[in-house]
């Protein structure tokens, strides 16, 4: 699959997104939609580097652990914009990582207006019950 990077039909920006309730506190950047983008378009294929659970022995918690994607047996950094994509149980876009192409696939879930923020489940799920990673319990 041809990597898309930096593709033109998005941008970074202040995001609008507010964290944990507060609307006083803000995620900081997010990713916007530079033109009008139908449902199901491809917005960005972007490389990934894929880390297994014991490269995180000693190491301390750090600014880079809230911008990984926690899956079941791995982890995995995306590079591109693909790190800066804020959360909002309200999607309008999906993910999809393909571990053994080393690339993750942000997709359109429905029409997005230009300067609308792109914002995916971070939970993977469309449920709104459905945890984060960092609320679920060990």
């Amino acid at each position: 699959m041809k990597l898309i990077s930096p593709p033109k039909k998005i941008y970074i920006a202040d995001s609008k997104v507010s964290k944990a309730g507060n609307s006083e506190f803000k995620t900081g950047k997010g990713v916007f939609a530079g033109e009008n983008i139908r449902k199901g378009e491809v917005i960005e294929v972007a490389p990934i580097l894929i880390l297994e659970f014991s490269d995180f022995i000693d190491t301390k918690w750090n600014l880079l652990f809230e911008y990984y994607f926690w899956m079941d047996d791995f982890v995995v950094l995306a590079l591109g914009y693909g790190s800066m994509y804020n959360h909002s149980e309200n999607a309008n876009i999906e993910y999809r990582i393909l571990k053994d192409e080393k690339i993750i696939i942000f997709t359109t879930i429905k029409n997005i207006k230009r300067d609308e923020e792109l914002l995916f489940n971070y939970s993977g799920s469309f449920s709104k019950k459905a945890p984060l990673w960092f609320e679920r319990k060990s």
